[in-house]
């Protein structure tokens, strides 16, 4: 990169020749060296002026000097959440390193049959959600994880402690799903709904009951918490046949997901709550950070 002088130096004068050197007697330069010296002096006084003025407000004439700011240490208590209030903190969370998903993706491929779906689905409380738009990262060693093993940098490395914290005290949280792409879960939605209904040609003469059916156990695309890369589904490596009936589960939900709430998570759709979207699902959990905490 090309160095740029300041502009006053950048034409340097030739050194003068011996026929143009302007002689200057020695009690002249006695006075030009004082003068010189004052005026550096002065400067270095200023300076050190400035730095001890703090400022105040203007408006108020009998303003004082602040004093020194108090940091108070980060609060450790946990907030008391119900089933609704849990929903309402998602609702209101900015996550970064996402955008928002377009509202036209394609879900049938039938855009009155989608637009149909979407009607359904926000009815019982399914909101758009967003999607990553940078890099996010791999989970290691969750054998049960497959291609949606990735998770935000900030819902990776908080996982990772929950996950490592619960095995050392006795509970083998591991994880089944994490980030999952609008078009995987399209994939799972449509599975669903047409093992119910049997085709889209049957679903465009029936009722909305297949869908209803389809939207209380999985979310259209566009829709899911997974696509975000904040949200992962659990599982207890303990011979249970459910989360819901597994000792980490337990150990998890325990004191209004004390344990949970300690690493920034919530449960995604917990019971005891209202137009959440599909009915509650205890194994699966959503990155908030430090919003739970007073």
């Amino acid at each position: 990169m090309r160095v740029l002088e300041p502009q006053h130096f950048s034409k340097r004068p030739d050194k003068a020749s011996k026929d143009n050197t302007v002689k200057i007697k020695p009690i002249s330069m006695l006075v030009i060296w004082f003068i010189v010296f004052g005026i550096f002096a002065s400067a270095g006084i200023y300076f050190v002026a400035l730095q001890q003025i703090k400022p105040i407000d203007s408006t108020n004439s009998s303003a004082t000097l602040p004093e020194p700011a108090i940091i108070e240490p980060k609060a450790t208590t946990l907030k008391q959440f119900t089933g609704n209030e849990f929903r309402d903190l998602f609702r209101t969370m900015f996550y970064p390193n996402t955008d928002t998903l377009s509202a036209d993706f394609s879900i049938t491929g039938d855009t009155d049959l989608d637009q149909r779906i979407r009607t359904v689905a926000e009815a019982r409380g399914y909101l758009p959600t967003s999607i990553p738009v940078s890099a996010i990262v791999r989970i290691e060693n969750e054998p049960r994880l497959g291609l949606d093993d990735l998770l935000q940098p900030l819902a990776a490395d908080s996982y990772r402690s929950l996950r490592d914290n619960a095995r050392r005290a006795g509970f083998p949280i591991s994880s089944t799903s994490a980030y999952r792409s609008p078009e995987a879960q399209r994939d799972l939605f449509m599975a669903r709904l047409l093992a119910s209904v049997g085709s889209l040609e049957q679903l465009r003469i029936s009722d909305d009951t297949a869908i209803e059916q389809t939207l209380s156990l999985a979310a259209p695309p566009g829709y899911s918490r997974h696509h975000t890369g904040y949200t992962i589904d659990l599982w207890c490596e303990d011979g249970s046949t459910a989360f819901l009936l597994s000792s980490c589960y337990q150990w998890i939900s325990a004191d209004n997901y004390k344990n949970a709430k300690e690493y920034g998570w919530i449960p995604s759709y917990p019971e005891g709550t209202e137009l959440q979207g599909p009915e509650p699902e205890p194994w699966e959990y959503v990155w908030v950070g430090d919003a739970v905490r007073g």
